[in-house]
This record gives structure tokens, C-alpha cells and sequence, in this order.
């Protein structure tokens, strides 16, 4: 498998980089989820500090694996 990036628009996909095939191919297209901003935590943990620059990067770094794990497992 050879993933390529490329930009969705108007129900089209264009790709921005050059796939390895030269030929009709079947293709997967993962779209990333919106990014959800964290507000507030509340309950036993309301009066805590917390350090919510830390959770968003915690938060990218589980969506990449994911990304990579969904991927790893379309190649096997």
C-alpha cells in the first residue's frame, strides 16, 4: 500500500503528490475528524489544575496512531 496526500473539494480529490501507480488503481480516502477544542472539565477534577496545551498535543499524537494503525492494518 502507498498513501499519497491530496485535497478534497467540490466531490473531487486531487492529489498533491505522485502516486507509485501508473495505472486504475482501487483507492481508500480517510478523511481526518474536525478537531475538537476542549472547553472545560468539570466534576471531581473542576478544581484541579490542568494543562489543556498538553491534552490537545496527548490528543494528536493518539490520532496519528490511529491514523497509522488503520493504515498498517489495510496493508496486511
Amino acid at each position: 500500500m502507498n498513501t499519497v496526500k491530496g485535497i478534497y473539494h467540490d466531490g473531487i480529490v486531487e492529489l498533491i503528490e505522485k502516486p507509485e501507480a501508473i495505472e486504475p488503481a482501487e483507492v481508500l480516502v480517510v478523511f481526518p475528524q474536525k478537531k475538537k477544542k476542549i472547553v472545560s472539565i468539570g466534576g471531581l477534577f473542576k478544581k484541579h489544575n490542568i494543562n489543556y496545551e498538553a491534552v490537545d498535543e496527548e490528543l494528536k499524537k493518539l490520532n496519528q496512531e490511529t491514523q497509522k494503525h488503520i493504515i498498517s492494518e489495510l496493508e496486511n
